[in-house]
């Protein structure tokens, strides 16, 4: 590999290190756990989630949601409902307290976001989120085709 070719892959993997080191400050300054915050992130589209989808779709592995299932299901933030059609498959569900928590721990990272995405559309056009995207789903793929697993 090229050494131009290795420095650009460098820079994207710091600047990936950097976003996920960022959030996790933001967590530990709210005395949030990391992983919740997420779980809150993706439940809150309002659309339903099932374990195995928000693994899918976050790469989360499945004994972290496991784990921060049991939780919440404890503290009273989800509730498991059974998903229509699926026999196993569980809906992930805010309770109105979950929804609560969620709003006022979310708040503050969306307004960050939203701060963060303004200055960057300063001087980036809003295709480089498609193209993240688009390296994320490549990376994701050479993993799986390079590192299968055992």
């Amino acid at each position: 590999m090229n050494e131009e070719f290795r420095d650009l892959l460098r820079r994207v993997s710091i600047a990936s290190i950097r976003l996920d080191g960022a959030y996790e400050r933001l967590s530990k300054k709210m005395g949030v756990k990391a992983n919740l915050l997420w779980l809150l992130y993706a439940l809150d589209d309002g659309k339903p989630h099932s374990q195995s989808k928000i693994c899918d779709e976050w790469l989360f592995p499945r004994t972290t949601i496991n784990t921060i299932i049991r939780e919440c299901k404890a503290n009273g933030l989800i509730t498991l409902e059974a998903a229509p059609g699926q026999k196993r498959e569980k809906r992930i569900c805010l309770t109105e307290a979950g929804r609560e928590y969620a709003r006022q721990a979310l708040r503050q990272v969306y307004e960050a976001e939203e701060d963060a995405l303004q200055e960057t559309l300063k001087v980036c056009p809003a295709t480089f989120i498609s193209d993240f995207e688009i390296f994320a789903a490549n990376i994701k793929a050479a993993f799986d085709k390079h590192m299968p697993e055992a």
